[in-house]
């Protein structure tokens, strides 16, 4: 969730001086390039920024950066959404993920026809110190396209080839010297935006010791409106910045007691309310805080409003680091009080993240590692990493260490991000913290014996999981009342990955009720989407539904979007959707995917995103679209360490599986190969599909034999954990091997038992993926009285395959509806009403409709259909 204030273009004064001078400089902002004004801490660079946009008649994007946003992924998710349109920016990011992502920002406003570039602000740009994020954006400036203008102001300048661009002349540069005010623009400051008369030698003086600098300007004025003097003795004072220190303090002097302390105390905060004043405040001075503000605000006191109601508001950046050095100095006594009220203040509004700012700032490490210890594996799994990183780089590493709890975090932390080798020392750290008497003693332990367990997995370590999944098992049999929703849930994805799925389900399912308790909305998200995958595939289809069901009412009602829950919870819909041929509705559930995977997701849940698309694309026939899906989402699949890629089938078998569906059986075939010594002696679920798919392979290289030994294996597997789906995958693989044997009688009987076994589940896509493979052996079964549905599913009617053959690919039966629609006069809004889908999908489906047909309006579409028969 992006933090709508950063995003929010702080207003200037209505009597701030003019900048013409500067404007003129800056004239109109040109395509493609970059405008950059860097100067030190209040020379008025916001100030300058903001004149700018208010005079031209350009669409803008404004982010207020902060040190939070060195972070590549944070930082890409802030510019994406400033510009209306967020990204899919993974919270594991590998350096070439940087290029993707702006490539796709690039892609995405790559609009010739725009008139006026739009204008990205990136404020404050100085706390990017990152030389990963550095690059990035040097490289997104080196190909802006031509309907973006960036904007850049920084304190210093910033390490992005600035030498080279002024020799190509790609960027526009306002530095100190300029932004200094002259003579006549001193005077018209304080005589206009301060109200304040002063000689000639007063204003020289003023000049020339100030060298200009706006904020020294204006503490000096302060400070003579309270303490008039002809020549005031702080002139004599060395430089600018000894000067601006010395004015600060004297400024908080001239102010009566209350307001001093009213200042000092909100200077704690990087940002605050009305509310917050009061809390922070002697109950007694509670009332007197709006007076407060209004005194700041007409006394100019660098106050910046963060919204438009006026609710939210910070100090400028330098006055706020004068007045924390001095609020350090003269409430020392009181600074922990006063950041643990604030941090209580956060935490009460919901927002702990400031909770835990506070308590750093505070150095209350206890209560800090505290805090990051509740929100710290929710945080990794709603893939907020970056969040956690920052947090746990301010508290000192004794403090880390010596707490199991956060040492395991971290831990965690760096084994997500794909740093798993710096990960073991932690793990090491909180075992040996470890005493039996601790509280949680068990519980701690069997997450890290399944941490353990990850560590053998991620190295291949047979023995080692065994022995550490077992061990995870155990410890958890001695604590169930200690274990929370997180635990379970991470015990319950060690479980299905070791294939003993009954244990799995029965621990998911706690993990549910454990999450519905301690109102974790991401570990129920988590929960609910595994453990309906798992019922799904138990062929408990209705209660897999219901899970989802149930979980999105209980969010919902929480306050979570339901667009959001949907983005999580479809890819389980689409497969079930999918599977038991309803593809209509796992089309219109895929189409909210595809979005979110666009724009949002983690990278390993747009991969997944994709591997399911490729389904939906192979249910058509579509077998290059299916294969080119599944090369993108296999180099993210493959590092990733999320419960998403646990879900996610093996990639190299799903394309396999393909090549062998689409008739390719040398490709199919080649893969076999390069598998074969790894799957043949394997019995681990993980490999369960992959050798599905071997055995198939090794019937067309007529190895009956061990084609049959291998299914014969997975039966017995799948049939003892009640892995339904996987029995009906190999019988069905059973009865394709036994009639390349030609031996009819056990191919029938293989395919009349899978058709069994998927009755009460309604799978159907299993057996109608393999298209006129399995034909031969439904004409045996009706020759021998067995009736089904699969015989009208085979008997599509000949008219329509000859009409939708005459297109570039045939329209589903969706498109065919709002096809008909678009031919009655129906516009999108109403066929979106009438067919219970969003405006998003059907506009989706008429762009499909436009590329089958090769038509680019309705007119042509409706005519062309009219012409095929499509339309009546």
């Amino acid at each position: 969730m992006l933090l709508k204030t950063k995003l929010f273009a702080p207003p200037i004064r209505h009597n701030a001086v003019p900048r013409q001078r500067l404007l003129q400089k800056l004239g109109q902002p040109a395509s493609a390039r970059l405008t950059l004004i860097h100067a030190p801490a209040g020379y008025g660079k916001t100030t300058l920024a903001r004149q700018w946009l208010d005079q031209l008649p350009n669409a803008s994007a404004w982010l207020s950066l902060d040190v939070q946003d060195n972070d590549p992924v944070r930082f890409w998710r802030y510019v994406s959404g400033a510009l209306g349109q967020p990204l899919r920016v993974t919270s594991t990011p590998a350096e070439s993920d940087h290029e993707a992502w702006i490539i796709e920002l690039i892609n995405r406003w790559s609009q010739p026809d725009q008139a006026l570039p739009t204008i990205l602000i990136l404020d404050d740009f100085h706390v990017i110190q990152d030389p990963v994020l550095l690059d990035s954006v040097s490289w997104f400036l080196d190909r802006l396209p031509a309907s973006l203008h960036v904007l850049i102001t920084s304190r210093s300048l910033p390490a992005l080839h600035i030498p080279q661009r002024r020799v190509r002349d790609t960027v526009t540069e306002i530095g100190a010297g300029a932004l200094s005010f002259g003579p006549a623009e001193a005077r018209l400051f304080f005589e206009d935006t301060l109200q304040l008369s002063l000689t000639a030698r007063t204003l020289d003086r003023l000049q020339e010791k100030t060298e200009g600098w706006a904020a020294a300007l204006q503490l000096a004025g302060l400070s003579l409106k309270q303490q008039p003097a002809p020549t005031p003795d702080w002139l004599e004072r060395s430089s600018p910045t000894l000067l601006v220190d010395y004015l600060a303090e004297e400024v908080l002097a001239s102010l009566d007691n209350a307001l001093q302390q009213f200042l000092l105390r909100m200077a704690l905060v990087r940002r605050f309310s009305l509310d917050l004043c009061r809390h922070l405040a002697p109950l007694p001075e509670a009332p007197q805080m709006q007076a407060h503000l209004k005194a700041l605000r007409d006394q100019n006191l660098f106050l910046i409003p963060l919204d438009e109601r006026g609710h939210w508001f910070r100090f400028h950046d330098l006055f706020r680091e004068n007045l924390l050095n001095i609020a350090r100095q003269r409430l020392k006594q009181q600074l922990p009080q006063l950041y643990r009220q604030a941090a209580e203040w956060f935490s009460q509004e919901n927002d702990r993240e400031e909770a835990i700012h506070c308590l750093l700032g505070g150095e209350l490490w206890a209560d800090a590692a505290e805090l990051i210890e509740e929100l710290g594996v929710s945080r990794m799994l709603a893939g907020q990493n970056e969040s956690l990183n920052w947090w746990l780089s301010r508290l000192p590493a004794e403090t880390v260490q010596w707490r199991p709890r956060l040492a395991l975090i971290q831990a965690w932390n760096l084994f997500c991000t794909e740093r798993v080798f710096e990960a073991e020392p932690y793990l090491d750290q909180a075992d040996r913290q470890l005493v039996p008497e601790q509280s949680q003693y068990r519980a701690l332990k069997a997450q890290i014996a399944i941490f353990r367990s990850q560590l053998a997995r991620f190295r291949g370590d047979e023995a080692g999981i065994r022995y550490w999944s077992t061990q995870a098992s155990e410890l958890s049999n001695g604590a169930d009342n200690q274990l929370n929703a997180v635990t379970r849930f991470a015990l319950g994805m060690e479980l299905f990955q070791d294939g003993k799925h009954l244990a799995s389900q029965q621990i998911l399912e706690q993990a549910n009720a454990a999450a519905l308790r301690e109102c974790n909305h991401f570990c129920m998200l988590s929960t609910s989407v595994m453990l309906a995958h798992l019922q799904f595939q138990q062929g408990l289809t209705r209660k897999a539904l219901d899970t989802l069901d149930r979980s999105r009412d209980w969010l919902v009602a929480e306050g979570l979007s339901p667009h959001f829950v949907a983005c999580w919870q479809n890819i389980v819909h689409v497969n079930i959707y999918r599977e038991t041929q309803q593809l209509d509705q796992a089309g219109d559930r895929m189409a909210v995917l595809l979005e979110y995977g666009e724009e949002s997701a983690e990278a390993a849940h747009a991969a997944l995103i994709r591997l399911v698309q490729s389904t939906l694309h192979s249910a058509q026939g579509e077998w290059a679209a299916a294969l080119a899906q599944v090369e993108l989402a296999e180099p993210v699949l493959e590092r990733d360490r999320s419960h998403w890629s646990t879900m996610a089938p093996p990639v190299g078998m799903v394309r396999a599986l393909y090549l062998l569906q689409s008739g390719n059986q040398t490709a199919a075939l080649r893969w076999a190969l390069d598998q074969e010594q790894h799957l043949l002696p394997s019995r681990a679920f993980a490999h369960e599909e992959a050798r599905i798919v071997l055995a198939r392979c090794l019937a067309l290289q007529n190895r009956h034999v061990q084609a049959l030994e291998i299914l014969d294996q997975i039966e017995e597997d799948a049939a003892a954990q009640l892995r339904t789906l996987t029995q009906v995958r190999a019988l069905t693989a059973r009865a394709l091997v036994q009639s390349h044997q030609q031996d009819w009688p056990r191919a029938c009987a293989s395919l009349q038992r899978a058709l069994e076994l998927s009755g009460r589940a309604g799978y159907r896509r299993v057996f109608l993926d393999e298209g006129a493979t399995l034909e031969p052996l439904f004409s045996r079964l009706s020759d021998q009285g067995v009736h089904g549905w699969w015989e009208q599913a085979q008997l599509a009617p000949a008219s329509a395959r000859a009409d939708l053959s005459a297109l570039i690919e045939p329209l589903t039966h969706r498109e065919l509806e709002v096809l008909g629609m678009i031919a009655s006069g129906h516009r999108n809004q109403n066929i979106a009403d009438t067919l219970h889908i969003a405006v998003t999908t059907t506009k989706a489906h008429i762009r499909n409709i436009y590329e089958k047909m090769a038509v680019n309006s309705r007119t042509q579409a409706v005519a062309r259909g009219r012409e095929l028969g499509l339309i009546r």
